[in-house]
């Protein structure tokens, strides 16, 4: 018989088996335990996300000591005018460290007085929107729905 169809197992034939099996176990539980953490946003998308909404942003300058102007869990914010109101945009690695971020903030300002604001959070994204006396409801609302675009 020809040694080429012999039907003897080849030696060695089930160590190649559990070495496939726990490479493909392997690659499945790393893929399992990956964090579903969506697709980080950039500083870009989110300015390109208030052109969409027609919110015109000023690039300005906030002062380091300035409250809305300190670094919060390491970072510190991009700063912009929006209708004549600061805005301040926090960009994290993840939502966790964004999460850190506003924690910090409500830390740092427990037993401050401050001027009215209003907190935006998506993804990896923290905005604070600071507005004198009343919110105006219309750039409210482009505010939110720039924050409803980005989390997709």
């Amino acid at each position: 018989m020809n040694k080429l169809f012999s039907r003897q197992p080849i030696q060695g034939g089930g160590i190649l088996k559990k070495a496939a099996f726990t490479f493909i176990l392997l690659v499945f539980l790393l893929t399992a335990c990956q964090a579903n953490e969506p697709k980080a946003i950039t500083l870009e998308e989110v300015l390109s996300s208030f052109e969409e909404q027609q919110l015109s942003l000023t690039k300005s300058k906030v002062k380091n000591d300035h409250i809305f102007g300190m670094k919060l869990n390491g970072s510190r914010p991009s700063a912009y005018e929006l209708d004549g109101r600061k805005l301040l945009v926090y960009i994290y690695d993840s939502s966790d460290e964004r999460e850190k971020g506003l924690e910090d903030w409500r830390e740092k300002t427990a037993s401050m007085d401050t001027v009215s604001y209003k907190v935006y959070e998506v993804n990896n994204v923290l905005l604070f929107y600071v507005y004198v006396d009343d919110l105006n409801s219309e750039i409210d609302s482009k505010i939110q729905n720039v924050v409803n675009g980005l989390s997709h």
